[in-house]
């Protein structure tokens, strides 16, 4: 069931965010070409007028646009979640939602699997739009700029001539890293939209914003308390790291050391972002089921 759930949930939001990312994308293309046109023929020569300075202030104008319209499909694909979820569980639908043959649980997996799902999207389009500009866009002779990815070919041979695959675990743990701490932000609005659900019937969307920072100041002193002790012990451990320590060793000894001093404070942040978010998810559950009353 949760599997159907998650289907309906996808299929609600890609009528809406699906057309959206597609217009970013387009966006991205048409304002591609007016800067590479504007690039191309010279936009800093002042002497030329009439017809083609309208042109490149009209392209000019475009590749503005599509900055502006990666931030707004990446503001919306964010109001959209929790517009649905509101809408779904908070307000008159809540009736239908609720008599589902699925545990609360499982409507909440569906939500946030569902949010997350789309966040990556957004992203992963944000990336390919940036790549698009920059391939296709930016290149004052040919059709193509491929001088960004010789550098990065480069770059990436050189690491993997020094440190070899090593190199992926922190990228693997900085993508878990991200995954976590976005499923965390999800369902720290998820919460504070339930809980200005349950304290309030008339104004549930000011209180659910009220709510989102009084849990947004707890998290931040616990963050506080937890850094203040863990960043002086890893500074301490980095100031420990002199000449000596390094003195003889090769570039991948030198990485593995400081990779290992690091590792105990990454996964104590992961534990810590997982903790909360369980407690959060815990938490929305539990109100969902008992607490609250959509009458």
């Amino acid at each position: 069931m949760l599997g159907k759930l998650i289907k309906h949930d996808f299929e609600s939001l890609s009528k809406v965010l699906f057309p959206t990312q597609i217009a970013v994308v387009g966006a991205t293309i048409i304002a591609t070409v007016g800067f590479a046109f504007n690039l191309r023929s010279g936009y800093s020569q002042a002497e030329t007028f009439g017809f083609m300075n309208l042109i490149r202030l009209i392209t000019g104008f475009m590749s503005v646009m599509m900055l502006l319209a990666i931030i707004a499909a990446s503001v919306l694909v964010a109001f959209m979640i929790f517009q649905r979820f509101y809408k779904n569980l908070m307000c008159d639908e809540g009736y239908l939602t609720f008599t589902l043959p699925v545990t609360t649980s499982e409507i909440l997996w569906s939500k946030l699997i569902t949010a997350t799902i789309w966040t990556i999207i957004s992203s992963v389009v944000i990336i390919v739009c940036i790549n698009i500009f920059v391939l296709f866009g930016t290149s004052d002779s040919g059709f193509l700029n491929l001088e960004a990815y010789r550098q990065l070919g480069k770059a990436l041979q050189a690491v993997n001539e020094t440190i070899g695959a090593r190199v992926i675990w922190p990228i693997l743990e900085f993508a878990l890293l991200m995954l976590v701490s976005t499923v965390n932000k999800i369902l720290q609005v998820y919460l504070a939209i339930i809980i200005g659900g349950v304290v309030s019937q008339k104004h549930k969307i000011l209180a659910s914003i009220g709510f989102y920072f009084v849990i947004s100041i707890g998290v931040s002193i616990l963050a506080s308390i937890s850094q203040f002790f863990l960043s002086g012990q890893l500074f301490g451990t980095m100031i420990s790291f002199d000449s000596s320590t390094f003195a003889g060793k090769s570039f991948l000894e030198g990485y593995n050391l400081i990779v290992g001093a690091a590792q105990p404070y990454y996964w104590f942040y992961l534990v810590f972002t997982a903790a909360l978010t369980a407690v959060f998810f815990a938490l929305s559950s539990y109100l969902l089921k008992n607490k609250l009353n959509l009458e």
